[in-house]
């Protein structure tokens, strides 16, 4: 799972910063590819990479938050799609 941070976006008519959870679905080679590889699938995520109005100097960010592994994508629908959004006002 990853959490982004500091996303300034316009939803429902209002531009403000939020925060996302999302899980996506990678083969790699060891934890650190994984999360390279996860990171990268939001990244050219065009449709909402679009949708991102920060300033070079005020840029979003992406974290893992957990990571599980699996042996198999069996019953998995790859990548992995959508974003969990809440309101990001700086505060833990």
């Amino acid at each position: 799972m990853l959490e982004g941070k500091n996303f300034l976006l316009n939803i429902e008519g209002a531009t403000r910063k939020y925060g996302f959870y999302t899980t996506r679905y990678v083969e790699a080679n060891d934890p650190e590819d994984a999360e390279l590889k996860a990171v990268q699938l939001i990244r050219d995520d065009s449709q909402f990479s679009d949708t991102v109005k920060n300033e070079q100097s005020d840029p979003p960010m992406i974290y893992l938050d957990s990571l599980d592994e699996v042996t198999s994508f069996e019953r998995v629908k790859l990548p992995g799609a959508g974003y969990t959004f809440y309101p990001d006002d700086g505060t833990e």
